[in-house]
């Protein structure tokens, strides 16, 4: 299956309710785990565009990364299904709110990197999540 990040940038934070500095905040989280994973910057814009890798550890990692930096990941990569519960409220129509997170709440892999990566696949699977253009 093609391995596709669209959602990097805002991941779960829906466009339409962020503020200047939430998207400051957002691009700041980017940046610096572009560096922290090692990823080249375009693999990343290039995951924007629905163009990435089958498979891309560093890519994985960035995702991990960004997920840890939201507060969904915590630092040891257990998924805190309450805060995950909140960004999708922030993103989603209510009705899709439930479907969403009992789909993706159990996504697992053998590292945090690989847990990253496969949440992230989850969402895009769901069609359900806004990106931040």
């Amino acid at each position: 299956m093609k391995f596709i990040i669209v959602f990097t940038f805002a991941l779960i934070v829906g466009t339409l309710g962020l503020t200047d500095e939430q998207k400051a905040k957002l691009k700041e989280y980017k940046e610096s785990c572009i560096t922290e994973s090692g990823v080249d910057p375009a693999v990343v814009e290039n995951a924007k565009n629905g163009n990435a890798p089958e498979s891309d550890e560093k890519l994985s990692c960035f995702a991990a990364c960004f997920i840890k930096k939201m507060g969904i990941f915590s630092p040891e990569g257990d998924l805190n299904e309450e805060i995950l519960r909140a960004r999708l409220q922030d993103s989603l129509p209510e009705d899709k709110v439930e479907e969403v997170f009992q789909k993706c709440k159990n996504v697992d892999g053998a590292n945090t990197c690989k847990k990253g990566g496969k949440l992230m696949k989850c969402f895009l699977d769901n069609k359900k999540v806004a990106v931040l253009n």
